[in-house]
């Protein structure tokens, strides 16, 4: 059978164009390559808007308490403590103390240089007479009346160089500040002038801790200064102690708001004299022996000057 050349297109027409509609259609449902994408194409479709939240006040974590403050640079310092009269019971020891705050105020030595009760004859009487809130026996002295000791007294020196137990230890007030040292460290010390001076002994505590080879003997009534190295201070008397008993009971007596780490023995027994003013939170008070003798000098207590 013959097909003319006209008959073909009739019959082959429909279907040519069907053909390439559909060769068409499969090139569209081809995926497109990956690298045609752009990034946020793929992490990102265009027709997905980003959300942004945030945490509500009232659930947020208080991290306050769990961070330290990375701003704060220094330490906080210890807190003031208001000059107080203090009565404790420790260690079988009746212990009266008068305990202040370097930065209100301080200890200066007040010294008669024509020998015991020639200016004043009792703590009452210097304390006064200096202006101060309380006061307490000091040095030990010669029976002649001499200071059995350095002494410097506003920047005059007086007595010398005790080289024995009774003059192991060295109070010292500067314009910087206030210590007790062992003698043995005092000359390598780089101070100012000391204003006030005082030597006396033994040690009764070095770094918080009681002093071996103390004598348990003779119990008597014992003046003491002690000090917890910082700005904390006191100056009291301790009833009827050796001087074994009295450093055992500073290395664990417990003062509000005070440790004492260091402590220096003054002269006792019938010297022992201790007065505290009624400006002193818990004062008046007396501590005084009836047969109480006259005494070289004092420590007296005092406002710091204002600067």
């Amino acid at each position: 059978m013959k097909f003319s050349r006209t008959s073909i297109p009739a019959l082959s027409t429909p279907l040519l164009i069907t053909g390439i509609f559909f060769l068409n259609s499969c090139q569209n449902l081809t995926p497109a390559s990956p690298q045609h994408l752009s990034p946020t194409a793929i992490t990102q479709p265009a027709h997905t808007k980003k959300i942004t939240t945030t945490p509500r006040p009232h659930l947020q974590k208080n991290d306050n308490k769990s961070k330290p403050n990375m701003h704060a640079s220094h330490p906080t310092p210890p807190p003031i403590l208001n000059t107080n009269l203090q009565r404790i019971k420790h260690a079988g020891i009746s212990f009266t103390l008068v305990c202040f705050d370097s930065r209100n105020h301080q200890l200066i030595v007040a010294d008669q240089p024509d020998g015991p009760g020639s200016q004043w004859k009792s703590a009452v009487d210097a304390a006064k007479t200096k202006s101060a809130i309380a006061a307490i026996n000091a040095g030990f002295f010669t029976p002649e009346g001499k200071p059995l000791g350095l002494v410097i007294c506003d920047g005059k020196q007086r007595g010398y160089y005790n080289k024995s137990s009774l003059g192991s230890g060295i109070y010292y007030l500067t314009d910087q500040g206030a210590a007790i040292v062992r003698r043995s460290h005092w000359s390598k010390l780089k101070t100012a002038p000391p204003r006030h001076l005082l030597q006396a002994g033994p040690m009764l505590l070095e770094k918080g801790k009681s002093i071996a080879g103390l004598s348990s003997k003779s119990s008597r009534p014992r003046s003491f200064i002690a000090t917890d190295g910082n700005f904390h201070w006191c100056i009291g008397i301790a009833e009827d102690a050796s001087l074994a008993q009295l450093s055992k009971a500073l290395s664990s007596i417990k003062i509000p708001n005070f440790k004492p780490t260091t402590a220096l023995n003054l002269d006792g027994g019938r010297s022992s004299d201790l007065w505290v003013s009624a400006s002193i939170n818990g004062g008046p008070a007396t501590i005084r022996g009836f047969f109480n003798k006259p005494v070289r000098n004092f420590l007296v207590l005092k406002p710091n000057p204002k600067k």
